[in-house]
């Protein structure tokens, strides 16, 4: 495959490898298919280059949203600091196309092929685009497979996308015989489709009859059938007894029939109450999955012919979370989250019986809270996995290493049937946060034309990152957020002075997972690998007590508890903290004590959120449940409060907020659960409520997500 190029235009430099543009030491991630657009202006500075000529190059014959071409055109203006009605980067001819006014400077540069002499060259052997196209793909397939069957793959440097939609594709896998991918496609309300494209031809074919909530897919070894699993809830939209009653099947889709006329999947294993997940297909109709009771997953057999069910394998001392099934060494792989907070590779053979266990190890520093997505490679000599967007090798014995690839947003992979070539899924979310006034229409101020990306409500600072988790300052003089945008997770403020700052510079690529405000709005608590970090508002550490000693730890701002912590919820008081410790998969709620470094715990496992109001703790789960109990641990059974959505909950002077899930209104409740009145009616994509001050609203809106399905060698 032909290398991504590298260019420059003024001060910036474009890296299509990486979707990023770089302007000294910031680095700006972009989509893209907005880089595309900047690429092929590039290869032709300074000529008009038609609407036609972008929309073929950068789409490909694919159907795109009205605009999608003059919205990548104002984010590039945008970033490169253009100016429409003056412009010194793009210039626009109207009804015509587009011109880069700037000198291009090419560190890597453009491949031949999709220069206009190729084109020429085509035309005078005869051969039409397509045709052309068609014959270059085959050929150039059939190097990669000589090539990549002779020589293992350590590293990898090229990208080629292979779907072009504004639908975002998710768990992408070839077909046994290589012909196909297959991939889930949303399709809205939570809902998606299972798709087929065979690569000869670039032919999608929609292969579920109706939409549903399916899982990762995976092929029976012979190629058959499609294995995968279904629900019929969504959780943006059931109510909390109706979670109690999710159905999760195992489903299966005839594939040869799909390809012919869109099909309903035939279910295999029946409605089950409890999550079942990465169902593998063994042989003659038996199958694996992971199954859950509500704290743990076991591996189970499952035979379709006897509808026998059999335990596997499962583990006191751990919590399996993944697994992957080898059919031609016929040998599983599970991951499990230990009770020392580590990372474990187990391997069974086909009939569960414990072959090897491993700790993970690795000279890179790892965040023990997020999890290891692995598949065997081709021959099941090692596990590729995902991790944190990047991509890893784990060797059967725990040995775990960063395997180069020019992608930084990578979401999964799936191994080539018989070379070292990956499919993947890269991408990102877009999510901003709004400010809204409770009493007030919120209305677009800004004047909409076709290059202007519309939000459900004016943006605070927009970004293609995700924002979220903004909350004031109890003062009400910044807003504290967190915000991907540099390429991980950093605490921003947002100043009443109209800028955003950045207030953490993280050496750890790590997810933050919550945060708090002190009540003099001069600290926020956050998690850092397991660590207490305390950092005041100006970025500097501050001189906090060492927990361990009476003496002050000068500019400390990691800080160790007994037991590694995997979030900050809130400040009960100036010296406690609510806090979040996982034992295996399971998050537990604990007061910490910052002055005596003592960790209390609350008894309460599952938790989500917790506030504290009143001497009344009131506290979510991950199923979107709402309980409230006595302040002090240990003290009065919890009641639940089963009004609420705890997928949209804030607590605030006195009061509960939430979200109605079916209507989107925004009630006040009294601090048991009462419906006092409705306060304001949000909007689908903007219902995530997180902070509330002087009758301003902070809240989460969801803008895009954009995950493409592409070819790593």
């Amino acid at each position: 495959m032909t290398q991504q190029p590298i260019f420059s235009i003024r001060d910036y430099k474009i890296d299509l490898s990486r979707s990023v543009i770089e302007q000294g030491e910031r680095q700006t991630k972009m989509e893209p298919k907005v880089l595309k657009v900047l690429y092929v202006l590039a290869q032709h500075p300074n000529e008009v280059v038609t609407h036609q000529t972008l929309m073929a190059q950068v789409w490909q014959g694919a159907e795109v949203v009205p605009n999608a071409l003059q919205r990548c055109i104002a984010i590039l203006r945008k970033e490169l600091g253009d100016d429409a009605k003056s412009p010194a980067v793009i210039a626009t001819h109207p009804k015509i196309g587009y011109r880069l006014l700037c000198e291009v400077t090419w560190q890597s540069p453009p491949s031949a092929q999709s220069t206009p002499h190729s084109v020429k060259r085509q035309r005078l052997l005869g051969l039409t685009p397509a045709v052309f196209a068609t014959a270059f793909i085959a050929i150039l397939l059939l190097i990669i497979t000589l090539f990549w069957t002779e020589t293992p793959n350590s590293h990898y440097t090229h990208i080629t996308e292979l779907t072009h939609t504004d639908a975002h594709e998710s768990h992408a896998i070839y077909s046994p015989n290589a012909q196909y991918i297959v991939f889930n496609r949303y399709a809205g309300s939570c809902n998606s489709h299972i798709w087929s494209k065979e690569l000869s031809t670039g032919k999608e074919v929609k292969l579920t009859a109706s939409a549903g909530q399916f899982g990762a897919p995976s092929f029976t070894v012979d190629g058959r059938e499609l294995v995968f699993t279904a629900n019929d809830t969504c959780e943006q939209t059931a109510s909390s007894h109706l979670q109690k009653n999710t159905c999760w099947t195992l489903a299966t889709l005839d594939f040869a029939q799909a390809l012919t006329q869109s099909q309903a999947p035939s279910i295999r294993y029946q409605c089950q109450a409890t999550q079942i997940k990465n169902p593998k297909a063994l042989s003659n109709h038996q199958y694996a999955f992971l199954q859950s009771d509500g704290t743990d997953y076991t591996l189970i057999h499952y035979n379709d012919l006897t509808k026998q069910i059999t335990p596997l394998f499962s583990d006191e001392n751990s919590s399996v979370y993944h697994f992957d099934y080898h059919p031609i060494h016929k040998k599983f792989a599970l991951f499990a989250y230990d009770g020392n907070n580590h990372h474990q590779l187990i391997l069974l053979d086909k009939f569960g019986q414990l072959l090897q266990q491993a700790k993970l190890t690795t000279e890179l520093e790892f965040d023990t809270n997020q999890f290891f997505t692995a598949k065997f490679s081709t021959q099941g000599e090692y596990l590729l996995a995902v991790y944190n967007q990047y991509l890893y090798k784990i060797e059967l014995d725990g040995q775990v290493s960063e395997v180069n690839t020019p992608s930084s947003s990578l979401i999964s992979v799936s191994p080539h049937p018989t070379n070292s070539t990956l499919l993947a899924v890269q991408g990102s979310k877009d999510i901003d946060i709004a400010r809204i006034y409770l009493h007030a229409d919120t209305a677009q101020q800004t004047e909409l034309d076709l290059n202007t990306v519309v939000t459900p409500y004016p943006s605070l600072a927009r970004t293609q990152a995700q924002e979220r988790m903004a909350r004031f300052a109890p003062n009400g003089q910044s807003i504290a957020f967190i915000s991907d945008q540099t390429g991980q997770d950093e605490i921003w403020l947002w100043l009443d002075s109209g800028n955003a700052v950045q207030l953490t510079h993280r050496e750890n690529n790590s997810k933050i997972h919550n945060f708090a405000w002190s009540a003099d709005s001069h600290t926020i608590a956050w998690v850092e690998n397991g660590k207490l970090a305390l950092t005041n508002i100006k970025g500097n550490d501050l001189k906090i007590p060492d927990l361990k000693s009476t003496d002050l730890k000068e500019e400390s701002k990691f800080v160790s508890t007994h037991q590694p912590l995997f979030s900050v919820l809130n400040w009960r008081d100036s010296s406690t903290l609510l806090v979040l410790i996982k034992h295996k998969l399971v998050k537990h709620l604990y007061q910490l004590n910052i002055n005596t470094n003592t960790l209390t715990p609350y008894n309460i496992g599952g938790v989500e959120n917790a506030w504290v109001s009143h001497k009344q703790l009131i506290y979510s789960t991950a199923q979107g449940e709402i309980f409230s109990r006595a302040l002090e641990p240990n003290l009065v059974p919890a009641r639940a409060l089963t009004q609420l959505n705890g997928k949209a909950l804030l607590v605030k002077n006195g009061f509960i907020y939430s979200v109605d899930k079916q209507t989107f209104d925004l009630n006040q409740y009294n601090l048991d659960g009462q419906f006092i009145r409705t306060l304001k009616t949000l909007k689908p994509t903007a219902w995530k409520v997180t902070d509330l001050h002087n009758e301003q609203l902070l809240l989460e809106q969801f803008i895009g997500i954009d995950q493409e399905v592409v070819i790593l060698n």
